[in-house]
C-alpha cells in the first residue's frame, strides 16, 4: 500500500492549492459591514426546489409576465427574458454576497454555477460599451443613476460596487466576517452605526443609549432533506439602557405553549407588560411628556395567542382583525380589565367616524366565565372574557371558541411530533403553525383580495389570471409543506433563537 501514498499527497496538495485560491466571498469584502446578506451551495441546494419550479413552470408565470410587457408595460419580453436568465440561484450558484456599509457603500460579489458562470460573463460582457481593465477585472462604470456604480468581472466572479467599497477592495481592505452560518445568512450590526449616532447632538442622551442597546441581529437558514432550519441571534448590551435590556432579556420561561388553545397557529412568550408600562413612562417624561402615564402594573409577565384560522374567504374578508385569541397574564384582573377597556374605548374613537358606529358593551359569559360583548367602531366585534389570573380578548366569534373547546394544542399530533423533536425546557418564547392549512386559507382568499379593487377591464382580466394563478401554486406548496415549530432563549446578553419548518422536497 506504500506506493500510494505519494498520490495521496499529491491529491491533498491540490486540494490545498485550491482552497488556498478559491478564497470564499467574505474574505474578498471590505470589513466593518453595517449589513449583509450571504448564500452558499445554492446550486446543489436549488435541487431541492426542482418540482416546485416545475408547477412555476407549468402554471405559465413567465409566459403571463411576457404577456403584459407586450401589452405596453415598461420592460419588454426581451427584457424579462434576460432578467430570467440573470437573476435566478444560478447567478448566486456557489456563493454570493451584498453588503453595506456605515458611509452608504455596498459591495456585491457572487461566484455563479459553474454551468453558468460562461453564459452571464458574456451576457455582461455584451453590455458593456466602455469596459475597462484593473488588477484582472473588467470593469465599466455607471453613472445613469446619479451616483457611480461599478459592473464587472474577473472571469470567474461578477461585481458590483459603489466607488467608496471598490476602491477599498482594490486597496486590499478584505476579510468580511460572516457572524453565522448557513446556506442563507443575513445581518445587521448597529454598532458601525454609532459614531454617527453620538454625532446628533439634538438627540438626548437617554435615547442614544436606548439605540445603542440594541447591538446586533443575525439569522440563518439551512435546506435539508426533511425542511428548512432557521437560527437567529439577537445581542444587546445591558451596560447602555439597563431597564430596557431586560425587556427583551427574561429570565423566566414562557407558558408552555401546549397548553394554549388548540387553533392553526399560535404562539406563547415572556414579556414584562408592567415594566413595559414604567419604561415608556420615564421616557417620555425624558421628553417633556410628563401627562403620559402608561400604568400597566395590573398586567403580567407572560402573554400568548392563538390563531382559530377561517374556512370562509368571505368571512375573513369582512374581519380585517382576523380570528385571533390574545392571552395576557394578570396580576389584579379587575383592573387590568379596566385598563383595557378604557384603551379599547379610546381606540373606537379614533376608529369611527362623525356619527357612525362607536363604543358599546353587552355582558355575556364564555366557557363559563364572564365575558363582555364589544363593538369598537369600524374595527368590528370583539369578545373580552375575564379569567382568574388572565384576560382573553378574541377578535371574532371563531376565536372565541376556541375557549369553548376541550382541546390544547398538546392534542394535536402535529404539534407534539415536532415539540418533541425541537422545542427545548424553559424556553422565554416559543410558535408553532400549521403552515399547510394557513396556506391553503391564504390560496382561497387570494383571488378575492386582489379583485377588489381593480377597476379597469384590462389590469382586471391580467389580476385575475395572475391571482389564480398564484392560487394554484400555493395550493400545490401546501401540499408539499408540513407543520413549523420556533423557540427563543436568553444567554447571557443574547436571544439565541432556532426553528424548523417540515417540506416534503
Amino acid at each position: 500500500m506504500l506506493y500510494k501514498r505519494p498520490y495521496i499527497l499529491i491529491l491533498a496538495a491540490v486540494l490545498l492549492l485550491a482552497t488556498a485560491t478559491a478564497q470564499s466571498l467574505p474574505a474578498l469584502a471590505p470589513p466593518g459591514a453595517t449589513a449583509g446578506f450571504y448564500t452558499r451551495n445554492l446550486a446543489i441546494k436549488k435541487a431541492f426546489f426542482i418540482d416546485f419550479q416545475l408547477e412555476w413552470n407549468r402554471l405559465g408565470f413567465f409566459d403571463l409576465f411576457k404577456q403584459a410587457a407586450d401589452q405596453g408595460g415598461e420592460l419588454s419580453a426581451d427584457d424579462l427574458q434576460i432578467a430570467s436568465e440573470v437573476l435566478n440561484l444560478d447567478l448566486v450558484g456557489r456563493e454570493g454576497l451584498i453588503a453595506v456599509y456605515p458611509s452608504g457603500d455596498f459591495f456585491a460579489i457572487a461566484r455563479p454555477s459553474a454551468d453558468r458562470v460562461d453564459t452571464l460573463i458574456a451576457l455582461l460582457n455584451k453590455f458593456m460599451e466602455k469596459p475597462e481593465k484593473r488588477a484582472g477585472w473588467l470593469l465599466e462604470r455607471d453613472d445613469s443613476e446619479g451616483l457611480p456604480v461599478y459592473l464587472g468581472h474577473n472571469g470567474e466572479l461578477l461585481l458590483a460596487a459603489s466607488e467608496g467599497a471598490l476602491e477599498r477592495f482594490f486597496n486590499g481592505e478584505r476579510g468580511l466576517e460572516v457572524p453565522i452560518e448557513g446556506d442563507l445568512a443575513y445581518w445587521a450590526h448597529a454598532q458601525p452605526l454609532w459614531p454617527m449616532l453620538e454625532a446628533q447632538e439634538q438627540l438626548p442622551p437617554e435615547l442614544v443609549r436606548a439605540l445603542k442597546t440594541f447591538v446586533s441581529f443575525a439569522g440563518a437558514l439551512d435546506i435539508e432533506d426533511g425542511g428548512l432550519f432557521t437560527r437567529s441571534r439577537f445581542a444587546l448590551d445591558p451596560n447602555q439602557d439597563p431597564a430596557l435590556a431586560a425587556l427583551f432579556l427574561p429570565s423566566t420561561a414562557a407558558w408552555p405553549l401546549g397548553e394554549q388553545p388548540r387553533g392553526v397557529s399560535a404562539g406563547s412568550y415572556v414579556f414584562d407588560l408592567a415594566a413595559f408600562g414604567d419604561y415608556v413612562t420615564q421616557l417620555a417624561a425624558g421628553f417633556g411628556m410628563e401627562d403620559l402615564n402608561l400604568d400597566l402594573s395590573a398586567f403580567g409577565q407572560h402573554v400568548a395567542f392563538v390563531d382559530a384560522g377561517s374556512e370562509d374567504p368571505q368571512e375573513a374578508l369582512s374581519n380585517p382583525l382576523g380570528n385571533l385569541l390574545l392571552v395576557l397574564e394578570t396580576k389584579d384582573t379587575l383592573t387590568a380589565e379596566v385598563t383595557l377597556l378604557t384603551w379599547l374605548q379610546s381606540l373606537a374613537g379614533f376608529a369611527t367616524p362623525e356619527g357612525e358606529g362607536g363604543f358599546t358593551v353587552e355582558a355575556t359569559e364564555v366557557a363559563g366565565m364572564p365575558a363582555k360583548r364589544l363593538a369598537v367602531g369600524m374595527l368590528g366585534n370583539l369578545v373580552l372574557v375575564t379569567g382568574e389570573d388572565r384576560l382573553y380578548l378574541a377578535t371574532s366569534e371563531r376565536a372565541a371558541a376556541l375557549l369553548e373547546a376541550s382541546e390544547k394544542l398538546a392534542d394535536d399530533p402535529k404539534f407534539v411530533k415536532l415539540a418533541k423533536l425541537y422545542l427545548p425546557e424553559g424556553y422565554t418564547g416559543a410558535s408553532y403553525s400549521n403552515n399547510r392549512e394557513t396556506l391553503k386559507q391564504a390560496a382561497q382568499m387570494l383571488p378575492l383580495m386582489m379583485m377588489q379593487t381593480v377597476d379597469d377591464p384590462e389590469v382586471q382580466a391580467f389580476t385575475f389570471e395572475f391571482a389564480d394563478k398564484l392560487a394554484q401554486f400555493l395550493s400545490f406548496v401546501a401540499e408539499r409543506v408540513g407543520s413549523s415549530v420556533s423557540y427563543q432563549e436568553t444567554q447571557g446578553s443574547t436571544v439565541e433563537g432556532s426553528g424548523f419548518m417540515e417540506v416534503a422536497w
